[in-house]
């Protein structure tokens, strides 16, 4: 998942440009929710992948278990890092929510 840096969003909006000359953000790419959508589909992706090595070794396919294992720490990690991420969005917006206008 790509994020832009400070550099990249200064240049899109600097301060000093007119407002009828800035360009918006979603030009110069995906917008937010399509990248959220391509990496909650890698997270499945990867958990449908040990799921699938997980049945298979406990089966008794020839599956090697270094890449099984592999594959279900990848997973775990996938879905811990996005579970987290998601909580400081919700933290974010709460902390919006409460600014007062």
């Amino acid at each position: 998942m790509r994020i832009g840096s400070l550099d990249s969003i200064s240049q899109a909006m600097p301060l000093t440009m007119p407002k009828s000359t800035q360009k918006p953000a979603a030009s110069e790419g995906t917008d937010f929710g399509q990248q959220v959508k391509e990496a909650i589909a890698k997270v499945n992706d990867l958990q449908t992948n040990a799921d699938d090595l997980t049945n298979r070794l406990a089966s008794g396919d020839s599956v090697d278990i270094h890449q099984a294992m592999i594959a279900m720490q990848k997973a775990s990690t996938a879905l811990q890092f996005t579970m987290q991420v998601r909580n400081k969005v919700i933290d974010a917006y709460q902390e919006i929510m409460k600014t007062q206008v």
